[in-house]
């Protein structure tokens, strides 16, 4: 139905696109109505229902009180019972637009997707022209992998008004879910071009640019954008967050900061990022001081609680900086992952002998790292079973023999009370160190807890020694997304000359996805290989295992090195993440890595000098 209707409007049909950084949040399930929720007393709340059931009593049989019945307790959250008024409005009036529009909105709150569409399908059928159904269409479409159908529905709105940012953008972000980057630049120039874009447009731009790796021309976007909206706050924000997380200046982005909350005070973005600069510029006590004050005035707020927790880890503050780690749990980017794991979770008291679920979180990195206290879980327990990325199972089961080991599955829907009816409790893999490292005296001294498959080790040692007597050292500098603020962390491979040309060490890349420029570069190196037959993570890990010395930036490889027990040598920006920590030669998570620090963000070419020096010690 809402293919005929973009046929008849002839509306051209776009190609798809993608989450993009920086980026407007998507709305929530009932549209926005809600939003504020939490912040009503619970009296306001039951005050508010009981008027709408009074209304619906006093005049049973008219569409409109049921109708309003249902906007009521759709505001306030209570999906149900906005469902069973608005249908009630329905069965006594179906010609409507409204009424199954809102009842849409209310089927999005409980989950029932599907009957969701029927009903906005059902609004646009009704009332055609209604941008908000074609949009909650395609978003609930998009949601079900249905991404030909939501591209249809953001089409119809975006025809219906050209003016709807939130139609756009997600157009734009389904182009690049597609890979179509092109479409979707095209898609939101045209908004600015015509001068009909917002400041959400403006940002998604700025958040495409960013994600092809063009900062600058996204630095330029937001300039243009602010000159227009000078008191759009969100648009403040983000580019604030192009400063601190991409360009690096954390000063300027505390003046775009303290910019945005002078408009809009109660900014939870704004002062959260705030805090964040403050702490990027080694204010820490700044840092804490407001994240203090925010927290008196909302004692509940997640991110300023959850960046109070980074802070601490950062300083090596463990006790502190763990509790609020577990607000991870309930941040926007966690996706919703740990409501699916619903065994009683483990308070830090004995196992003693108790049978325990263990489940892997974030990045695969993480995953790496937090593995440190297994042994310990898998000691004390009675049984450990452990749910790990399908890229470490193989390595994992060699690693940990008594735990048993499954493969993450595609949208985690594993019912762990059915499938293992003996698991008494349960914790991700994150909040392990909350009770097993309070403190870094409570780091082991290990040499290693992953094991590499040792044939497959002993056949790349035999390639490698093949090039000569030279001691190997592997090499990967590039880390990271624009997400994860890969751009700060990693070096052009040009910027390694001097390293590369150290003369009696063998270079074996481990840099995954090189490009052909870098290709190029390294041709021309006698004493540099790329293994180009790496099969997956477990051969990988021992390939690693038979170098003599990794040398890398914040990676993956980096978690693989030290859990391997490697000599490691990570190369750091002056503004590393907390695992880290803010100085100092040693991490306590892998004794065997030594720390390498810019002075400033920026100078690479101080680290690449102090590294060039250590190697020719190393070697003699």
């Amino acid at each position: 139905m809402l293919r005929k209707l973009l046929q008849a409007m002839g509306t051209r049909h776009a190609s798809r696109s993608g989450e993009m950084p920086q980026s407007p949040p998507k709305p929530p399930a009932d549209g926005g109505i809600s939003q504020r929720l939490g912040e009503l007393p619970c009296g306001i709340i039951e005050e508010v229902e009981r008027g709408a059931r009074d209304a619906c009593a006093r005049d049973p049989h008219r569409a409109k009180s049921h109708y309003v019945a249902g906007k009521e307790f759709l505001a306030h959250g209570d999906f149900s019972a906005a469902a069973t008024e608005l249908r009630r409005a329905i069965e006594l009036d179906s010609g409507q637009a409204e009424f199954f529009h809102d009842l849409g909105i209310a089927f999005r709150g409980l989950g029932e997707k599907r009957q969701a569409l029927a009903a906005f399908e059902r609004a646009l059928a009704i009332g055609h022209g209604d941008v908000s159904a074609a949009y909650h269409a395609g978003l609930t479409h998009a949601e079900l992998g249905e991404l030909a159908d939501a591209k249809d529905c953001y089409s119809l709105a975006l025809a219906f008004d050209p003016l709807s940012s939130a139609a756009r953008t997600d157009l734009a972000r389904l182009f690049m879910d597609q890979d179509n980057s092109q479409a979707a630049l095209d898609l939101l120039r045209e908004a600015v071009t015509r001068n009909i874009a917002d400041g959400a447009v403006y940002a998604c731009l700025a958040g495409l640019l960013v994600r092809a790796g063009e900062v600058r021309a996204a630095k330029d976007v937001f300039r243009a954008a602010i000159e227009r909206f000078p008191d759009d706050a969100a648009l403040l924000v983000n580019f604030g967050l192009l400063w601190l997380g991409q360009l690096g200046d954390a000063t300027e982005a505390e003046t775009l900061f303290r910019k945005a909350i002078a408009i809009d005070p109660e900014s939870v973005e704004a002062q959260s990022n705030l805090g964040l600069s403050l702490q990027e510029q080694g204010r820490f006590d700044d840092a804490l001081r407001h994240y203090e004050g925010r927290l008196a005035l909302r004692p509940a707020g997640v991110e300023y609680r959850w960046n109070r927790g980074l802070l601490n880890l950062i300083q090596g503050n463990f006790r502190e900086g763990w509790r609020d780690y577990e607000l991870r749990k309930s941040r926007a980017d966690a996706g919703g992952i740990h409501d699916k794991f619903t065994l009683p979770e483990w308070d830090g008291s004995p196992l003693r002998g108790r049978s325990i679920l263990i489940y892997g979180e974030q990045g695969l990195g993480d995953e790496i790292m937090f593995a440190s206290c297994l042994p310990e879980v898998i000691s004390d327990s009675g049984s450990c079973t452990i749910e790990c990325d399908a890229r470490l199972e193989s390595l994992y089961r060699r690693s940990f023999p008594e735990a048993k080991i499954v493969a993450r599955a595609s949208g985690r829907g594993r019912d762990w009370r059915t499938a293992c009816p003996e698991l008494e409790i349960q914790s991700a893999i994150g909040s392990l160190p909350r009770f097993l490292r309070p403190s870094e005296s409570d780091f082991p001294a290990h040499d290693g807890y992953l094991v590499a498959d040792y044939p497959a080790m002993a056949r790349w040692r035999a390639r490698l020694k093949g090039s000569g007597p030279a001691p190997i050292v592997g090499l990967s500098w590039r880390g990271g997304t624009p997400r994860t603020r890969g751009a700060l962390r990693s070096l052009r491979l040009d910027e390694l000359d001097q390293l590369l040309g150290s003369e009696g060490v063998t270079f074996v890349i481990l840099q995954r996805g090189l490009t052909d420029d870098e290709r190029a570069q390294i041709a021309s190196r006698s004493n540099v290989l790329i293994p180009e037959s790496v099969a997956d993570l477990d051969d990988l890990a021992a390939l690693v295992r038979a170098i003599d010395l990794v040398i890398s930036v914040p990676s993956t490889m980096t978690h693989l090195a030290g859990a391997l027990g490697r000599p490691l040598w990570i190369l750091l920006s002056a503004s590393p993440e907390w695992r880290y920590l803010w100085r100092g030669e040693r991490m306590p998570w892998y004794p065997t890595a030594t720390l390498l620090r810019q002075p400033r963000m920026g100078e690479w070419d101080t680290v690449v000098r102090e590294t060039v020096g250590k190697l020719q010690q190393w070697k003699g």
